[in-house]
């Protein structure tokens, strides 16, 4: 009868432990993912290579690359505006990430060539270059700065433009 009673307080004990470790384990888990995204957010983690950096994060590491869908649409004769893939908004603004290659996929199916170019303040303006007709292009561009800046086309800068945001990857 001792035996069991020993037996019964020992196994108490043993399952107080164990949820004591199970508290401290995941108490750890939260206080480094929180100081590693402020590591993170500050900059000081930004010679990590990205993949490491999310997945240190508990963050989804397949949103690395970012791609933006864009399309082009005349809304009357001769006037253009670009419009959102995912949402079909008129020239909508662009959420890119710092750091990350971001493309942004457009598709062309008006009669006429368009250009995006984005107005970042480097010497060398990321550009689609050429979109014919009835195509298709990208621009792909890694942003080293967080920011707002403004894109634009080419050929009708006064109807095809909007903004874009560069933001850290959380």
């Amino acid at each position: 009868m001792v035996f069991v009673y020993m037996s019964k307080i020992l196994e108490g004990r043993f399952h107080l432990i164990m949820e004591s470790r199970n508290i401290i384990y995941i108490l750890t888990l939260v206080l480094s993912t929180l100081i590693l995204s402020s590591l993170w957010d500050s900059g000081i983690l930004n010679w990590l290579p990205r993949k490491l950096a999310l997945a240190a994060n508990g963050k989804d590491a397949s949103t690395i690359s970012k791609a933006t869908q864009l399309s082009t649409k005349e809304i009357k004769d001769g006037v253009y505006n670009w419009i959102s893939g995912s949402n079909g908004a008129s020239n909508p603004p662009l959420r890119v990430i710092l750091n990350v290659n971001n493309t942004i996929k457009i598709k062309n199916p008006t009669d006429t060539k368009h250009e995006l170019i984005i107005d970042s303040g480097t010497d060398v303006l990321p550009s689609s270059g050429d979109i014919n007709p009835n195509s298709s292009g990208q621009l792909s561009f890694t942003p080293n700065a967080i920011g707002t800046f403004t894109y634009h086309c080419a050929y009708h800068p006064y109807t095809m433009k909007g903004i874009v945001q560069v933001v850290t990857g959380k």
